[in-house]
């Protein structure tokens, strides 16, 4: 049971106890002072229940309400007969897994919610679906159509089974919405839809779009600051317009990408289906779009977007562009055994002149003999000055990365630290830094690589 629920109690009981101290220095009072009182009334009053309760301010009952589960919530109708039917009024519905457990139990979801909405009153803030039993049916857009679209503020609705359901265009209506996530929809606003002005965060996930609308749509959604897109509609050119947006997180396909009028986007990641293609130049687009963002710091990019820009492992020294702005580095999903892909991610680096975090996700197991060598002839990096911290995660110690370490290690004169996560099936031993000892690297606990500094 939720400790929420046992908090409430606890401030009935503290409640009552309260009206009874009451009632008792105030008898008190008036009998030194020489008047009576009416305790026999208040106490008569206190036993039926009346106002025990009610003292409590009504923003911390439903604050209390919001934060217990549904079924939890029900149950303080049991509490006293003020409290019949308070949960009625509780702002946020959340139906999620914790539901799904403790109530459903082999019962129809459908009409629990369709009754639950029939009988809410007052406003209502927050709603959520997202059991495991959730089919696509036409219930999902009577509920819709049963939210109070002039209060609602934060909607998810996550459809489980039976393909992507089509929402109502009754969802266009929600007005004051601030966060709305969406799973397994599709989602495709109506012609003149003149956007949600007041949302905050988008996140969708299999969501069918329209591609060739959907850079209007955000266009008109002026106040976003975090979007999420994962394994959504392909997009042959992904147009990204947020004046208030900070952080883009995106996992599927795209060919081309571009920012309009974003300042303030300081926060990227990027991703990719297996089903995506690196085609020639697709990196030296992507730079360029990210070389327009003037508050870019961080960038997470899945490196096998590097690919194009090098096939044979002749990449240039630099890109045609520099991130100028960008602090933190994450290359994700990095295959050592590829020439190609080590050779564009150097130069990558090498286009970001104030990188100060490199953190690299390997994705190998095998050393490639051409890999290592074509590592131990490059010339260290010059413009890594004020690099400070480089971590490798998923590291299998092989020589492809232990030569892409020391590489780098040449490279940063400033660096205060290194750490080294290994890979869970990987056999990484101490020996494997021995070739780092000269330079005051030590081993600890077989998980950190941290610099001795000096006196």
């Amino acid at each position: 049971m939720s400790p929420w629920f046992y908090v409430l109690n606890g401030l009935l009981f503290l409640t009552f106890f309260l009206k009874v101290f009451y009632i008792l220095s105030r008898s008190k009072f008036s009998q030194e002072r020489g008047h009576s009182c009416i305790v026999y009334e208040e106490m008569d009053d206190l036993a039926s229940g009346v106002d025990t309760i009610t003292i409590l301010p009504h923003t911390i009952i439903e604050n209390i309400l919001s934060r217990l589960p549904l079924r939890e919530m029900v149950r303080t109708s049991l509490l006293s007969r003020e409290w019949k039917h308070r949960w009625l009024t509780c702002p946020e519905l959340v139906f999620d897994v914790g539901f799904d457990q403790m109530f459903l139990k082999g019962r129809e979801l459908n009409p629990i919610i369709h009754h639950v909405l029939r009988h809410h009153r007052g406003p209502l803030l927050r709603f959520t679906v997202q059991v495991p039993s959730l089919r696509s049916c036409p219930e999902i857009d009577e509920w819709l159509h049963l939210l109070p679209n002039h209060t609602l503020q934060v909607l998810f609705l996550r459809v489980s089974i039976g393909g992507e359901h089509r929402l109502t265009t009754h969802l266009f209506t929600f007005r004051h919405l601030r966060n709305l996530r969406l799973e397994s929809c599709t989602f495709d606003p109506p012609l003149g839809f003149e956007g949600f002005n007041k949302l905050v965060t988008l996140q969708l996930q299999n969501v069918g779009l329209m591609p060739d609308r959907f850079g209007d749509f955000l266009a008109s959604c002026s106040a976003i600051q975090t979007l999420i897109l994962f394994h959504c509609t392909s997009f042959n050119c992904l147009e990204i317009t947020g004046p208030r947006l900070k952080l883009l997180e995106f996992n599927g396909i795209f060919s081309s990408i571009s920012f309009k009028n974003c300042p303030l986007l300081r926060d990227v990641r990027l991703a990719f289906s297996l089903e995506f293609n690196v085609e020639n130049g697709f990196l030296s687009s992507l730079a360029e779009s990210l070389s327009c963002l003037p508050a870019l710091e961080e960038l997470e990019l899945q490196a096998n977007a590097l690919e194009g820009l090098s096939r044979y492992g002749a990449a240039p020294d630099k890109l045609a562009v520099t991130l100028k702005s960008l602090e933190n580095l994450h290359l994700t999903n990095m295959y050592f055994e590829k020439i190609a892909e080590i050779a564009s991610a150097i130069s990558f680096i090498r286009s970001c002149p104030i990188l100060q975090k490199l953190r690299i996700t390997g994705y190998t197991y095998e050393a490639v003999d051409s890999v290592a060598g074509f590592l131990r002839s490059q010339v260290p990096l010059k413009c890594l000055a004020g690099l400070k911290s480089i971590k490798m995660q998923l590291f299998c110690g092989n020589d492809s990365e232990m030569e892409f370490l020391k590489y780098m290690l040449s490279s940063a004169a400033a660096l205060e630290e290194i750490a080294i996560t290994p890979h869970p099936g990987g056999d990484v031993k101490p020996h494997c830094i021995e070739h780092l000892e000269h330079q005051s690297w030590i081993w600890d606990t077989g998980k950190m690589l941290t610099r001795i500094q000096d006196s």
